[in-house]
């Protein structure tokens, strides 16, 4: 297992090295800093959870679920970026909550630019994945694109939002509802049910927020409800992740939400903690499991420029993230740690490097089980218009009580985003699955070649 892991951080190393060349080749004239995670990296909120990153034209912005929120890298109450130089165009796509169509639509452009107004935006998203191992559900992975040739609608969301004003007292609130494939892929225990494994719908985020100035200049952010987690760098929400699949940290060692309260301390300008109780891996307002979890996070900036961040997470509790089939147990307890940098090049060049690892006890079968993960991720702003995206990833399932087989998995994205216009992006990508043992096609095969195009909408 350590030649296996020594392989994988080569492999990564590899691609990062690659891009990095051609980077430093490249001549730049043009592009925005942006000040997150990636390009000048800017904390914000998924929708409502610090920790996860979504692109923010050319900044990364922590985040899981929908739209910036409130807190030190996500998605639900967003920092204000620092407008681009006349004379430059903004790279990178944009995200729903700033294509602002429906929302000047509806309520004008009076607070068009008032950073904690009441915010209304939405997208469609829907592709189509062509698989080597056939058509139907495709084993393992890929996800959310887990149908083989065939197109899918993944998802219709809108969302509702008031993010919290970093400046003062501040109330806030975010409700994300969704429909589609991937709603009924990750539907939650006391969510809305659904037979049909193509079509579900479901609140994704129903929190409410407050900003309170206390003890530190920064002060301290509050939220309680349903929210995205704060673990892992992409989203199950289509815009706020770089590709069309979904990586293997993302589905088997992470949970994507939770119901719970979390505190944000904004202890200075480059240092968050954050600490929470959930009620167990993916709950609406219902408690999974035989008690609650606890979860928490540290991210520093190694600079006030915000162009390296250094995130440690941690999640631990009954039922804190999912087993595969045949190994969950209501008394399952769960231990999860999360390593992750993410350092900005250049303003056309990001890179997220993340370890996901943890182990079970107590499962269904009296035993215990450990998974141990890594990927970098590349994303090059080739020019305003346009991105190139590049991801490898090596993830070992110990005893198989993550995925339902007991081997080593590596998987090899290579994609493009392009962005003609603010309210569109078209992303095709080319993705390689391979295993050390037959998992593939319901356990006939060692590797899985997919070819996807997606279309994602935002209004």
């Amino acid at each position: 297992m350590l030649k296996t892991k020594w392989c994988a951080v080569g492999l990564a190393a590899l691609l990062s090295g690659t891009v990095s060349v051609q980077a430093q080749s490249t001549s730049r004239t043009r592009g925005q800093d942006a000040s997150f995670g990636v390009r000048v990296l800017t904390p914000a909120t998924d929708s409502g959870t610090p920790g996860k990153f979504a692109l923010s034209g050319s900044t990364l912005v922590a985040q899981d679920s929908s739209a910036p929120a409130a807190k030190p890298l996500q998605s639900s109450e967003v920092a204000a970026q620092e407008p681009a130089p006349a004379d430059e165009e903004k790279l990178g796509p944009t995200l729903p909550e700033d294509v602002k169509f429906l929302q000047s639509a509806l309520f004008g452009d009076r607070h068009r630019d008032c950073p904690s107004a009441l915010r209304l935006y939405g997208w469609l998203d829907a592709g189509y994945t062509y698989a080597s191992t056939g058509p139907g559900p495709l084993t393992v992975e890929t996800r959310e694109n887990r149908f083989g040739n065939e197109f899918l609608f993944n998802e219709a969301a809108l969302v509702l939002e008031k993010p919290l004003d970093p400046t003062r007292f501040s109330l806030g609130f975010n409700a994300t509802f969704y429909a589609g494939a991937d709603a009924a892929l990750l539907r939650p225990e006391g969510g809305i049910n659904t037979t049909n494994p193509r079509f579900g719908a479901d609140f994704r985020q129903l929190f409410v927020s407050a900003h309170l100035p206390v003890l530190t200049d920064g002060g301290v952010d509050i939220k309680a409800g349903r929210m995205g987690t704060i673990i892992g760098y992409e989203s199950a929400l289509a815009p706020y992740r770089p590709f069309y699949s979904n990586d293997y940290q993302w589905f088997y060692a992470e949970d994507g939400a939770f119901t719970g309260g979390l505190a944000i301390v904004h202890v200075n300008k480059q240092l968050d903690v954050i600490g929470g109780i959930t009620l167990g891996a993916n709950t609406f307002f219902t408690q999974r499991g035989d008690g609650p979890c606890i979860i928490g996070q540290v991210n520093y900036w190694l600079d006030e420029c915000k162009t390296t961040l250094v995130s440690a997470s941690t999640y631990c509790g009954h039922e804190a993230i999912f087993a595969a089939p045949g190994f969950a147990s209501r008394g399952e307890e769960d231990y999860t740690f999360e390593l992750r940098l993410q350092h900005k090049f250049s303003k056309e060049m990001e890179m997220i490097i993340q370890s996901d690892d943890g182990f079970a006890t107590e499962l269904a079968n009296g035993g215990s089980g450990q998974w141990y993960s890594l990927y970098d991720i590349l994303i090059y702003h080739l020019n305003p218009k346009l991105d190139a995206n590049g991801r490898a990833e090596w993830f070992l399932d110990n005893k198989g009580t993550r995925t339902g087989f007991a081997t080593n998995y590596y998987e090899v994205t290579l994609g493009f985003d392009y962005h003609p216009v603010n309210c569109l992006r078209i992303r095709p990508e080319v993705r390689g699955d391979f295993a050390d043992d037959p998992v593939f096609r319901n356990g006939r095969d060692k590797s899985q070649l997919t070819l996807a195009i997606e279309g994602l909408l935002s209004f």
